[in-house]
């Protein structure tokens, strides 16, 4: 990976994280110099961010960090729900035993990380939720749906994923795993499909509630 690739990841996986306050301004020097490179690799980077959305144009060759609204929220889920409920009905006619059983195994590790509550529990419930939904991706067998599914799912880590979650909420996702995980399991796409819409609905549904939106 060159300079100029290897910045923008770094920008990208701290923006993602929530790394900056939404609003913090980005110059072009102060990054060059905490990077140790040029200003050059830093432009570029800061101008592929921005064709992302995920800074806005600033002042003399910076940028701001986009503020996140709710809006923005409904929109990722809404595509989510499109995406990933394509995948999860494909998944169910083209996912390998093995990719199957990974996602029962993942139901699994989660549930038993959330029943023992040790050190890190909310981690690999977060780490599971992703190899999930990862999964629904990789075991479609569509290569196009991958490389656009796996953007959207980077950006609502900016929202807290399980951190923001109470028990009973944490109860109903990993329910609503099982069913997806069992729908696949039995090749029946149409609720592999109305499954994870559901899912994704209730977890808007509790981003919603957290901040007072409608």
């Amino acid at each position: 990976m060159n300079v100029t690739d290897t910045v923008y990841v770094k920008l990208r996986r701290r923006l993602i994280s929530g790394y900056y306050d939404p609003g913090t301004k980005l110059k072009e020097e102060m990054l060059a110099s905490e990077l140790e490179v040029s200003r050059t690799p830093v432009r570029s980077a800061i101008a592929r961010l921005i064709s992302e959305g995920l800074l806005m144009p600033g002042e003399k060759r910076g940028a701001l960090v986009t503020p996140w609204r709710e809006e923005n929220t409904a929109d990722v889920f809404t595509l989510r729900i499109l995406l990933e409920g394509h995948g999860a009905f494909l998944c169910a006619q083209h996912a390998t035993d093995e990719q199957i059983t990974l996602l029962e195994n993942t139901c699994d590790e989660m549930e038993q990380a959330f029943a023992a509550r040790s050190t890190g529990w909310v981690k690999k419930l977060d780490a599971g939720n992703r190899t999930i939904h990862e999964m629904l991706y990789e075991g479609s067998g569509s290569v196009h749906l991958r490389l656009c599914g796996r953007h959207l799912l980077e950006i609502p880590q900016v929202i807290g994923g399980f951190f923001i979650y109470e028990d009973a909420d944490i109860e109903e996702s990993l329910r609503q795993h099982r069913e997806l995980v069992k729908a696949i399991r039995l090749g029946n796409g149409e609720w592999a499909r109305s499954a994870i819409a559901c899912h994704l609905n209730a977890a808007l549904e509790r981003f919603r509630r957290r901040t007072g939106g409608n």
